[in-house]
């Protein structure tokens, strides 16, 4: 019988590079290839057995918690590494939402920026999740750790590893809103200073001042399904129970204000300075402050618009009261749909402002009636009323 000397080449998850095998037989050569196969196929069915589970537990909504460097105490865990924090949307058809969004600025005006919107595709092979980057046109890897049933753990460096929670909510099918109003300060950087009201009818109003693509005034209708979504995002955060006002007592931040309405009452404003608010909230407008990006504007034109869009102050001699930068373009869309009367009126307020050219203006009020030179709008109601505005003592 013929003795035969060779060498077989293993995959490194089976055994060593390579395994020297003494002289055998052929039968013996034949037993032994067969089993090194049916350990391949047993390997590669595993593999995939475990593609297929992590594909499946993976899918839901994840919320970025903290990132962990290995080398570091548990006490010094790093913080977030983005201003806005991370969240994801995990599909079963290889699509996901990277909360945070994507992002690009052109080399002829780096003051702009553009929303690539914030919907991608995802694979898992083995281990990795790639997650197709459309910023940089380019899939961005992770290794998987691990997934329970709370918890998504994955590997991003060498030693520094994220973890996300599943993400909960608690949404009141009742509560709905008939307005929803974003509006946003700027900032020393390229921060968009702009305004947007949208509609449960579907009627979008945008105004951009600043870093905006487009700059004016514009109208624009989505559908009744973009509201819901919209809404719904919105009513992730638990509007009814987060505070009205976050902090980052930085002066150059950016400052979103967020105002909701319903029966032409205002039920709730937020400001957030510097993203300091719940991530669902931030996830929220995020996406809507771009929003004016990825609809059809059409330009606004109205004789008669008798006001500049800026924060508005109502004010007598000795008191005042101050509207946030979203409830004021509130009142800026109530003004535009009121009528032209010839009514005489005792004013209560006054409102100063700048106007077009530079100067100083003052529009008189008495909540309901609004009188700017010979121009009197009625915008059905007593706004200040309506609203239980609260005013307080100038100080000198």
């Amino acid at each position: 019988m013929k003795v035969l000397e060779c060498i077989i080449y293993l995959p490194e998850n089976i055994k060593s590079s390579y395994t020297r095998i003494s002289p055998i037989t052929g039968k013996q050569m034949k037993m032994k290839s067969i089993k090194i196969i049916l350990a391949i196929l047993v390997l590669l069915s595993c593999e995939t057995k475990k593609s297929s589970k992590l594909r499946k537990d993976i899918i839901g909504e994840w919320t970025f918690v903290k990132e962990v460097d290995a080398r570091l105490s548990n006490n010094d865990n790093l913080p977030p590494p983005l201003p806005i924090p991370l969240g994801y949307i995990f599909f079963p058809n290889n699509t996901c939402e990277n909360k945070f969004g994507f992002y690009k600025k052109f080399d002829h005006d780096r003051t702009k920026i553009y929303y690539l919107g914030n919907r991608t595709r995802y694979k898992i092979d083995g281990n990795k999740l790639k997650i197709f980057d459309l910023s940089g046109n380019k899939w961005y890897i992770q290794k998987i750790v691990s997934i329970t049933e709370d918890t998504l753990t994955v590997q991003v460096r060498d030693s520094v590893f994220s973890k996300f929670v599943r993400a909960k909510y608690k949404i009141d099918p009742n509560e709905n809103y008939d307005k929803i109003i974003v509006s946003t300060s700027g900032c020393m950087g390229p921060c968009p200073q702009l305004d947007i009201s949208i509609e449960k009818n579907g009627d979008v109003l945008f105004f951009g001042k600043f870093n905006t693509t487009v700059q004016g005034m514009f109208y624009s209708k989505i559908t009744a399904e973009d509201y819901s979504n919209i809404e719904e995002n919105f009513k992730k955060a638990d509007l009814k129970n987060i505070r009205n006002n976050y902090e980052a007592n930085l002066a150059d931040d950016e400052t979103i204000t967020v105002t909701f309405i319903k029966n032409q009452k205002i039920i709730k404003s937020i400001t957030d300075n510097g993203h300091q608010s719940p991530p669902m909230l931030i996830w929220a407008y995020t996406s809507i402050r771009y929003l004016y990006q990825h609809i059809r504007l059409k330009p606004f034109q109205k004789k008669g618009m008798i006001m500049p869009i800026q924060p508005i102050l109502f004010e007598t001699e000795k008191q005042s009261c101050d509207l946030t930068k979203s409830e004021s373009f509130y009142l800026l869309t109530e003004i535009l749909r009121g009528k032209v009367v010839k009514a005489r009126f005792e004013p209560k307020y006054m409102i100063k402002f700048w106007n077009a050219e530079g100067k100083k203006e003052v529009l008189l009020t008495d909540g309901k009636l609004y009188k700017r030179k010979e121009k009197t709008i009625d915008i059905g109601y007593n706004f200040i009323e309506q609203n239980n505005l609260k005013f307080t003592i100038k100080n000198d």
